[in-house]
């Protein structure tokens, strides 16, 4: 577990020390993610000058939802989405060869090697989203509740990584697999709004088939006070279990690979 660690402070001090060679690039994409941030919110405020409520969600909790939403996209963007493209290529290409012959985990290395550290930027606006709509509800958000919540963005951040990790693995055998990132990206629009909105089939392949909700609604429902006190519970167990099955389906898939000799 030391070791671990140390790799992936050596692998964060590698990231941030490529990326700053490209200051003026992080500056803009920050401008660029806060004026995004500006639409967003002009959005939420159109809909609520014409609604009190949107499926039940008053405009402060819809303001904690986006601040979540930003948060896992941000933490898809910065970690998870280009270490996993990164693995998809290197499956592809047989050059996994290298990562396979390093003396610590195959799983961690092709996980965190790389970090694409601007998109803090965006994972600080969600945050700060999140505080300016937790501070406008109804009585005292309790040390329970954001702990809870806490949890559930954690839970959320593990779903969504599993899911990668078992797409990235299919390209052990489906070499060929198009258009995967962006299909991830259209489905993953749908967590910036509540599951609340969706008609009942949709809702359930958005939380049992889709996780979604696990990512974005159940944690802003729970820093909200509007979950149910299982959801927690239920949160943990779908995330242990994404991330046992995503494990044992890499190790599986590690075993089909080939490499670049075959």
């Amino acid at each position: 577990m030391l070791r671990h660690l140390r790799l992936l402070a050596l692998l964060a001090k590698i990231s941030i020390q490529n990326e700053a060679a490209y200051r003026v690039d992080f500056y803009l994409r920050a401008v660029s993610s806060s004026l995004q941030l500006c639409g967003e919110l002009l959005m939420l405020w159109t809909i609520f000058s014409n609604t009190r409520s949107v499926a039940g969600w008053g405009v402060f909790e819809m303001v904690i939802l986006l601040g979540v939403f930003r948060v896992i996209s941000a933490l898809i963007g910065m970690v998870i989405a280009p270490n996993m493209r990164q693995l998809m290529e290197d499956i592809r290409s047989g050059t996994l060869d290298f990562v396979l012959t390093k003396p610590v985990s195959s799983q961690v290395y092709v996980s965190f090697r790389t970090l694409v550290f601007w998109q803090l930027t965006d994972v600080l606006l969600g945050m700060g989203l999140i505080v300016v709509g937790a501070s406008q509800l109804a009585g005292v958000v309790s040390a329970g509740r954001a702990s809870a919540f806490v949890v559930m963005v954690a839970c959320g951040a593990v779903i969504i990584y599993s899911v990668w990790l078992v797409l990235a693995t299919s390209v052990f055998w489906f070499t060929r697999i198009a258009n995967i990132e962006m299909v991830f990206w259209n489905v993953f629009e749908a967590g910036r709004y509540p599951v609340d909105i969706y008609r009942a089939p949709f809702r359930w392949i958005l939380t049992y088939a889709l996780p979604l909700a696990f990512l974005t609604t159940f944690p802003a429902a729970v820093l909200a006070g509007r979950a149910e006190p299982t959801s927690l519970l239920g949160a943990v167990g779908v995330a242990a279990a994404a991330l046992t099955g995503a494990t044992l389906f890499w190790r599986f898939g590690l075993r089909s690979y080939s490499g670049a000799s075959a």
